[in-house]
Order: C-alpha cells, then sequence, then structure tokens
C-alpha cells in the first residue's frame, strides 16, 4: 500500500524570527557597517594600536553596562553608577595610599561601590520609592562624596599591583579584555542559570505576580543594586589601572552611556525583556562609533549631539515596540 508523501513545506507555517533574535542581526549589521564606513575614513581604524585602544575603553562600559542590563530588566534604573565608580575608586586609592596594600585597597573599592548599591536597593526595593529619584540623590551623594575623598584633586597611583588589570596588555590585547569576558560568563550564569535569575524576570514582568508567587522581589531589588555597585567598584580599579591615578571626575556621564547602550541591545525600559548578549552588542555598537568620531577628528560637542540623538533614537524605538505588544 503505497502513501502520498506531500512537502511538508506546503501547508506548514514558516518560523519566523524573533523580535530579540533579529534585533541582534540588525545591530551585527550597523557594527560592520559602522566599522567598514570609519576604516573608509580613518586607515588607522582596523589597526592593532587603534583596536586595543577601543577595547581598552569600552571594558568599563561593558560592566557597567551589564549591570544596568539587570537593574533595567526589573523595570528600574541608575543613574548614581559613574559618580559612583569616583566614589569607590576614591576609597580604593586613599585605602591604598594609607596601607600600601593592593588587595586592601581592592578591597575598599569594591566594599565602597556595594554600600552605594545597597542604599538604592533598600530605598528602591524596601521602601519601595522611585529608582529614578533615589539613584538621582545617590548620583549626588556619591560625586560629592568622591569630591571630598580626593580634595576635588587627582592623586597619582604607582603601586604596578593596583595598575595591572586596567593598565597592562598582552601585546595589543588588554588584560581587562578577558577579564570582562569572565565576568560576562559568570553574570550569564546567574541570570539564565539560578533561580535569581528567574526572579530578575518576574520582577521585571510584573512585581506584583511575583510578590504573590513568593519570589520575594523587594529582597530581589536591593541585591540586584548591591551587584550594580560591585561593577561600578571593578570598573573603579580598571579606571584608575587606566590613567594611573585616582580622579575625583572619573565615570563622568558613564551612567549615560550605560543606558544608552542597554537600551541599543533591546533590553526594555519597561522590564521584563532583554539579554546580556544584546547589552555586549550595544556596547559594542556605541563603542565603535564613539571611536570613530573621535579617530575622525569630529567636534567634541557634535559628539555629544549624536550621543543624545542615539539614546533619543533608542527610547523611541523601545517606547513604540511596548505600544505594539501590549496594543
Amino acid at each position: 500500500m503505497m502513501t502520498s508523501t506531500a512537502p511538508l513545506s506546503a501547508g506548514a507555517p514558516r518560523k519566523s524570527l524573533d523580535s530579540l533574535t533579529l534585533r541582534y542581526l540588525v545591530l551585527v549589521g550597523l557594527i560592520v557597517i559602522a566599522s567598514v564606513g570609519f576604516s573608509i575614513a580613518n586607515d588607522n581604524f582596523f589597526s592593532l594600536a587603534n583596536i586595543g585602544i577601543l577595547l581598552r575603553s569600552i571594558a568599563v562600559l561593558f560592566l557597567l553596562s551589564m549591570g544596568m542590563t539587570f537593574i533595567m530588566l526589573t523595570g528600574g534604573i541608575d543613574l548614581s553608577v559613574g559618580s559612583n565608580v569616583a566614589f569607590s575608586g576614591g576609597v580604593g586609592v586613599i585605602t591604598l595610599t594609607a596601607t600600601g596594600s593592593a588587595p586592601l585597597g581592592f578591597i575598599a573599592a569594591l566594599l565602597a561601590g556595594m554600600l552605594i548599591g545597597f542604599v538604592n536597593g533598600v530605598f528602591i526595593g524596601r521602601l519601595k520609592l522611585s529608582a529614578f529619584m533615589v539613584t538621582l540623590a545617590t548620583f549626588a551623594l556619591a560625586r560629592g562624596l568622591a569630591l571630598v575623598i580626593y580634595d576635588a584633586n587627582s592623586i597619582n597611583v604607582s603601586n604596578p599591583v593596583f595598575l595591572w588589570l586596567g593598565g597592562v596588555s598582552w601585546g595589543n590585547m588588554p588584560v581587562v579584555i578577558p577579564f570582562v569576558g569572565l565576568v560576562f560568563a559568570g553574570l550569564s550564569v546567574l541570570l539564565y542559570r539560578t533561580s535569581f535569575g528567574r526572579d530578575v524576570y518576574a520582577a521585571g514582568a510584573n512585581v506584583k505576580t511575583a510578590f504573590v508567587l513568593g519570589r520575594r522581589p523587594e529582597r530581589t531589588l536591593v541585591w540586584i543594586y548591591v551587584l550594580s555597585g560591585f561593577l561600578a567598584g571593578l570598573s573603579a580599579i580598571i579606571t584608575v589601572g587606566r590613567v594611573s591615578s585616582g580622579q575625583p571626575w572619573a565615570g563622568l556621564y558613564l551612567e549615560f552611556d550605560a543606558i544608552t547602550a542597554v537600551i541599543l541591545g533591546g533590553t526594555s525600559l519597561f522590564g521584563g525583556r532583554g539579554k546580556l548578549l544584546g547589552t555586549i552588542l550595544g556596547v559594542l555598537l556605541y563603542g565603535i562609533i564613539i571611536n570613530g568620531l573621535v579617530l575622525t577628528g569630529t567636534n567634541p560637542y557634535l559628539q555629544s549631539l549624536i550621543k543624545g540623538m542615539i539614546l533619543l533614537g533608542v527610547v523611541l524605538l523601545d517606547t513604540y515596540t511596548q505600544r505594539g505588544k501590549t496594543a
């Protein structure tokens, strides 16, 4: 007995790409286009020296943006991360100067960053205050503390151990890049393979439902902001290593850059949607654009204008995307 074997594709629906996958493909395409365009504008764009400069310059942005991704997945925001870099760096440098111990300096910087994160988390998670207003307050608080610690002057650092992570390269490859890769791997496991990661997405999708299901979103929020503060402390150590000094104005506008890169990577302003891979692609594209503008001698004021236009554009894109999903 013979059976008919009609092609399955005739009546079967075609599987379409989900919105995030499509977003990542677009980002990869934009990265290629931007790289080719800037290489045509300046022959040094693809030089090993410039690639090393590019990677080193965006290492801190990678770390802060990964922390910002966790926060924005819950529908929150952290405006204090740039100021926290200056504050925790100042605490680390002062501790190093006073004790001569690089490990103690590292620990002090990390604890200082986590302290600001803890303050944010308690006020936002436990007391349920506005993330925007709380982190705006700690933005000013941390920067003010940094200015007091440094007495508004930079402090030179010569300890080779303290400078190693941010200043050493293997050839043209900065040591900090594989380190950031390890952090990315660890945070990916935390977000996608643990109950904590599921709590993050649950808090962003619906805080009230998450609370009813016993997920304790207020506790999750505290730990997320502490994590962001920890990454700010790491970023401070790297920043000091890059410039061989602690500076009260370190991290200026980094919160702006991190938010732009995270939204560019597909993480929603409204929470519950996004992945770390998109953040990495967003940081890379954003870094390439800024590096290319500097390399081609673009006016610094025009660079700020372009940054603002990028942020406005991705916010509008995210808003319209979200409206389309809820329509």
